[in-house]
């Protein structure tokens, strides 16, 4: 970390004082949220959701190594911060008493997985939905509180509707969440071409995204534009170079930073809800309902006004091209 701040010019004593802190986090994600803030302190809640995950983390992993589960079961229904809406199964439909006696009865690791699963889920739209609120103050100041990252998550092309039992056979049928976020960025770089800092009024084409790539000499991710759009791996580094190419119509010091957190939001959403792979003829694609990542930024929004820092937001609408 030391080198790659060298690298980047920070100065010695912020460097110093970066690398310190990051020692310091207690975990993997803790880590990740310090340096998604670039020594900043622009997403409190986050960072502080996340040492408590780690913390969390580790806990289970000792109970796990010791072959303990009833020490893993205490140890996650005693941890304080988390809710009852954790607990609920989305799936089975089943509230969160039914994931609770789950814990209780389980006589062995494989009885964990079921109800380890629904608290995953929920730990990580809990952890999204924080990042969420937070972001969309510090970076779209401008823009009322909206979950941005809900325009991230996969969903079907919305010609697709099914009339006499049939429905349209289209190419680009699924929409990943690595495509809507080049969907996204591609909005937010028409937003700052324009000289009003209108958004688009639609998501411009695929066509024209490549050509911001070619016109600034960047052919080999022009050539890997409709592979990340249709499902195949985009990476970090992926996307703060697309970022770069696209704004390069900009002087450097005109140029936004890239969303990161929109970049993370993606990641975690392809986790849960794209399997499998198209190199191994087995992907699957799942649609989820948008109403629980939605029931999560609410219950986020409303801690977080209320919190010792409430968040402030803008008046502008998101624009409905990415909803």
């Amino acid at each position: 970390m030391r080198q790659i701040l060298k690298r980047k010019e920070w100065p010695p004593e912020m460097s110093e004082a970066f690398a310190t802190a990051m020692d310091a986090c207690p975990g993997p994600l803790s880590s990740f949220a310090l340096g998604l803030q670039n020594g900043d302190d622009l997403f409190p809640a986050f960072s502080g959701l996340s040492h408590e995950i780690d913390l969390l983390e580790q806990a289970l992993t000792r109970h796990r190594k010791d072959d303990d589960i009833h020490g893993w079961v205490q140890t996650m229904l005693g941890a304080k911060w988390l809710q009852e809406e954790h607990f609920m199964n989305p799936d089975a439909g089943a509230d969160a008493k039914a994931t609770q006696r789950q814990l209780y009865e389980a006589t062995s690791w494989n009885d964990l997985e079921a109800p380890a699963a629904v608290l995953a889920l929920h730990t990580q739209l809990h952890l999204l939905a924080t990042l969420d609120l937070e972001f969309c103050a510090a970076y779209l100041s401008n823009i009322e509180a909206t979950p941005i990252f809900a325009c991230l998550m996969p969903r079907m092309h919305p010609k697709i509707g099914f009339v006499n039992g049939k429905s349209p056979v289209l190419r680009d049928a699924f929409h990943y969440p690595y495509r809507r976020l080049l969907d996204a960025t591609a909005c937010m770089r028409v937003m700052r071409e324009s000289p009003d800092r209108k958004w688009p009024t639609k998501v411009p084409s695929a066509g024209a995204m490549k050509r911001w790539l070619e016109l600034a000499g960047c052919y080999h991710l022009a050539g890997n534009l409709s592979k990340w759009r249709s499902g195949y791996l985009f990476t970090a580094g992926d996307f703060e170079a697309v970022w770069e190419a696209w704004f390069s119509f900009l002087a450097t010091g005109d140029r936004p930073p890239s969303p990161l957190p929109m970049m993370y939001a993606a990641a975690v959403f392809t986790t849960f809800f794209v399997k499998g792979s198209r190199a191994g003829r087995d992907l699957e694609f799942i649609i989820p309902d948008p109403s629980i990542y939605q029931h999560w930024w609410d219950v986020q929004r409303s801690a977080l006004t209320r919190g010792s820092r409430p968040l402030r937001f803008g008046t502008e609408k998101w624009p409905p091209s990415l909803m």
